[in-house]
């Protein structure tokens, strides 16, 4: 099978891996792609052609990919994101730019595309540096994170045609899609031939054509059918405060746009609460800076300790590492507010 493939600058790394990649899919051979160790570990899951031909045919047909489709592939190409995008443009016939990746990757393109994938970090700076060029684009598909909702309305504000995926690596890429610009779809709708369930709060993934079994998650949901949830957080990020049940993720919701420094929340052991929520930003703040009112929180929301680090450890795709961060602080790194 041939590549409609250009590269936007001579870079003999990226070639080379990605005639790899042409290399084992003419061979039908099978893949072996490592997840990005967010949420845990790293791990290696292996994959066969077949498996990758369903998974790239889904795409196409929920995202509306053709043969007059010009995508732009500006992911680590060792990611799932970027594999899948590579198989959807060799089994759809479309023509696929690849670059570098960066936190800009509309910076020096010349070529006009009409189809992105990008991750929050890149879609925040293309919304602040390149936005005329980010308005040239009708399809826009983030993932690798929730947007916050300070991202969404820049979208909304700007007139942008944005899908948010989720998905995973086991799962070979996106498994569900929910538009969030220029208006938001309240729930992630399933593509076709996937339907969901609950265990414990968090989603399962029933995916016959992926595998027999299905797959189960820590990701906390609001079912609202067999097909459309809402994503509400991390099961295991989940904090336990004198009883009250916190999710981290809607908490920084409500605390997003509150703060300039990037910044994630978590539990801290505590002896009355059982836990209190810690708040870790990135890079110095001033203690002054930290105040909560009219931001509708309740009393156990409020952050009771705050840390910093001079530069959050995140994946190939800009995920932070909440883990290893929390991992690698002491007691003598919390401070009071």
């Amino acid at each position: 099978m041939q590549a409609n493939w250009i590269f936007a600058a001579p870079n003999p790394l990226l070639e080379k891996e990605a005639q790899y990649f042409l290399q084992q899919w003419n061979a039908q051979a099978t893949f072996e792609i490592q997840s990005s160790g967010t949420t845990g570990a790293p791990q290696i899951f292996r994959f066969s052609h077949a498996q990758m031909l369903h998974s790239a045919k889904a795409s196409i047909d929920a995202l509306g990919l053709n043969t007059q489709t010009k995508a732009l592939l500006c992911l680590p190409t060792s990611s799932v994101g970027a594999k899948m995008l590579m198989a959807r443009s060799l089994v759809g016939a479309f023509e696929l730019t690849l670059q570098q990746p960066s936190s800009r990757p509309l910076q020096h393109l010349e070529q006009a595309i009409d189809f992105i994938a990008m991750v929050p970090t890149q879609l925040q700076q293309s919304l602040l540096h390149d936005l005329e060029q980010l308005k040239r684009i009708p399809k826009i598909l983030v993932g690798g994170g929730e947007l916050t909702p300070v991202l969404k309305a820049a979208c909304r504000a700007a007139g942008l045609q944005v899908w948010q995926s989720y998905g995973m690596t086991e799962t070979l890429s996106h498994v569900a899609l929910q538009q969030i610009s220029p208006i938001e779809v309240a729930h992630y709708s399933a593509l076709p031939g996937i339907q969901f369930s609950t265990k414990n709060d968090c989603l399962v993934i029933h995916y016959p054509q992926m595998q027999l079994q299905a797959f189960y998650t820590k990701d906390l949901v609001n079912l609202h059918s067999s097909t459309t949830f809402t994503w509400l957080g991390r099961a295991d990020n989940a904090i336990n405060s004198g009883g009250f049940k916190i999710i981290p993720e809607l908490l920084e919701q409500k605390l997003a746009g509150h703060f300039q420094n990037p910044f994630f929340t978590a539990g801290i052991t505590d002896e009355k609460w059982g836990q209190v929520v810690g708040i870790i930003f990135e890079g110095e703040i001033v203690k002054d800076y930290l105040h909560f009112d009219g931001l509708g929180l309740s009393s156990a929301e409020i952050p009771k300790k705050y840390a910093c680090i001079q530069v959050f450890k995140r994946t190939s795709t800009h995920k932070i590492q909440r883990k290893e961060i929390l991992q690698s602080l002491s007691n003598a790194d919390w401070k009071s507010i």
